[in-house]
C-alpha cells in the first residue's frame, strides 16, 4: 500500500476534506442544506407565515423600486447618464441586503437553494416545486399590496412614472423572448453568486453587506432581468397607467425571465457547486 494511500483510510473524511481545500464549499452546502429543511419545515407546519416571509421580500422589492427611480427622477434628464445608472443601481442594491437579513423569502434565491437540495436527495422534485410556488404566491402579494398602497397617494411623480413607463417598454414590447431570457440567467448568477460568496464570510457583516451590493449593481446596471423585480415594475405600471402596458408582451417578459433566472441562480450557480462539492450521497456532518 503506498503512503498517500493511507491517509485515506485512516481518516473517513479526506475526501471531504479535499473537495474543501479545492473548492471551498462544504460548509456551504452543508449550511444550503439545512436552511431549505427549514423552509420546507416551515411551509409545511406554518405555510401562512411562509407565505408572508415571502410577501415581506415583496414589500421589500416594491418599495426599492418606488425609492430607485424616484432618485432617478430627482437626479433629472441632464444628469450624466452613467453616473444616474450607477447611482440608481445601488439604491436598489439595497433590497438584497434587507431581504437577506430580514430571512424574507425571495423566489430567484430560492432556486439555488432548492436545486442543490433537489441534486443532494435531501428534498423531493415535487415538494421543491411546491415551496417555489409558495414563495411566488407570497412575492407577488407583497408586491401588490404595496403597489396598490403606493397608486392610491401621490408618492408618483409624473416624472417618476415616465420613467417606470419607459422601462416596462422596454423590458416588454423592446426585448424579444431570446434577449429577456439571456438577461435573466446573468441577473440571477449574479445575485445567486453573491449569496454563495456571502454565506462563507461568518459574521463579516460589513463584507457580507457589500458582496451583496455589488451583485444586483452589476444586474441593476445592465439591465438584466429579475423575474420578481419585473413584476414589481409591471403591477405598478398596470395600476398608474393600465393602458401602456402591453399584457401578451409582459407575460412573455414573466415566462422566459423566469426561465432565465432559474437557469442562472438554479443551474449555473446552485447545480455547478453542488456538483463540485462531492457526490449525491452528500452526508452533512453533526
Amino acid at each position: 500500500m503506498s503512503s498517500d494511500q493511507t491517509p485515506k483510510q485512516n481518516d473517513p473524511h479526506s475526501e471531504n476534506m479535499v473537495w474543501t481545500r479545492i473548492f471551498y464549499g462544504r460548509e456551504v452546502m452543508e449550511r444550503i442544506i439545512e436552511t431549505i429543511s427549514r423552509k420546507e419545515a416551515l411551509q409545511q407546519r406554518y405555510i401562512m407565515r411562509y407565505i408572508l416571509r415571502a410577501a415581506m421580500a415583496g414589500f421589500i422589492v416594491m418599495l426599492m423600486y418606488v425609492f430607485t427611480y424616484q432618485v432617478k427622477a430627482d437626479l433629472g434628464d441632464t444628469f450624466n447618464l452613467g453616473i444616474s445608472k450607477y447611482i440608481t443601481a445601488l439604491t436598489f442594491s439595497v433590497a438584497l441586503v434587507f431581504i437577506y437579513f430580514t430571512n424574507s423569502e425571495l423566489l430567484t434565491s430560492n432556486f439555488m437553494y432548492f436545486t442543490v437540495g433537489v441534486y443532494y436527495r435531501k428534498i423531493k422534485t415535487s415538494k421543491a416545486l411546491r415551496v417555489l410556488t409558495l414563495c411566488l404566491l407570497g412575492n407577488m402579494l407583497g408586491i401588490v399590496f404595496i403597489a396598490a398602497l403606493v397608486a392610491s397617494c401621490e408618492i408618483v411623480s409624473p416624472e417618476m412614472s415616465q420613467h417606470l413607463l419607459h422601462t416596462v417598454e422596454a423590458k416588454t414590447v423592446g426585448s424579444d423572448a431570446w434577449t429577456i431570457f439571456v438577461k435573466g440567467i446573468f441577473a440571477n448568477f449574479f445575485i445567486n453568486i453573491a449569496i454563495i460568496i456571502a454565506m462563507q464570510l461568518g459574521d463579516d457583516f460589513i463584507a457580507k453587506i457589500f458582496t451583496l451590493l455589488a451583485g444586483v449593481a452589476v444586474f441593476a446596471y445592465m439591465g438584466f432581468e429579475h423575474v420578481v423585480a419585473n413584476s414589481a415594475l409591471f403591477v405598478l405600471a398596470l395600476m398608474l397607467e393600465p393602458e401602456s402596458v402591453d399584457l401578451l408582451h409582459t407575460g412573455k417578459n414573466f415566462v422566459f425571465s423566469l426561465l432565465g433566472n432559474y437557469v442562472g441562480g438554479g443551474l449555473i450557480i446552485g447545480l455547478f457547486y453542488a456538483f463540485l462539492n462531492g457526490d449525491r450521497k452528500f452526508e452533512t456532518e453533526s
